[in-house]
Order: structure tokens, then sequence, then C-alpha cells
């Protein structure tokens, strides 16, 4: 706890992800709405790399919620990133 209050890692991993979410929405409409072809290269190059990143946020997240395996429980480790 910190100063009373207990935050747990997947409510913070989840709204980082809802923010990479509304990021990638951001960037997606931009790609649609902009003319210019260099603007659009940057607004896709914002979007894929934002939805590389929603997709490790979400592994990562189903991660901690599931149940640990028989592996898990044998060699835990920690992802490779």
């Amino acid at each position: 706890m910190n100063g009373g209050v207990a935050v747990k890692k997947n409510d913070v991993l989840r709204d980082i992800l809802q923010t990479r979410i509304s990021n990638q929405v951001y960037y997606n409409e931009n790609v649609i709405t902009v003319r210019n072809p260099e603007v659009r290269q940057i607004f896709t190059q914002l979007r894929d790399d934002e939805m590389r990143s929603i997709v490790r946020l979400q592994k990562k997240v189903q991660r901690l919620e599931s149940p640990p395996g028989i592996i898990t429980k044998i060699l835990p480790s920690k992802p490779k990133y």
C-alpha cells in the first residue's frame, strides 16, 4: 500500500491498454482523413506501433489474469520483451 491506496498491476495495465487503444483509434482516423502523404505515413507508423503495443499488453494482461499452469508453477520466468 502506498498512501492508503492499493493498486493492482492488472488495473494499471488495463488503464494503459485503454489509453493505447484510444491513441490507435485517433491515429487511424487521421490516416483516413489527412491528405498530405508524408503526414499520413507518420500517422500510419504511429498507428502500427500502437497496435503492436496493444497486442503485447493484451497478452500480458491475459497472463496475469489466467491461473498459473503446471509449467508456470515449476519453472516461473519473466517474459522477454
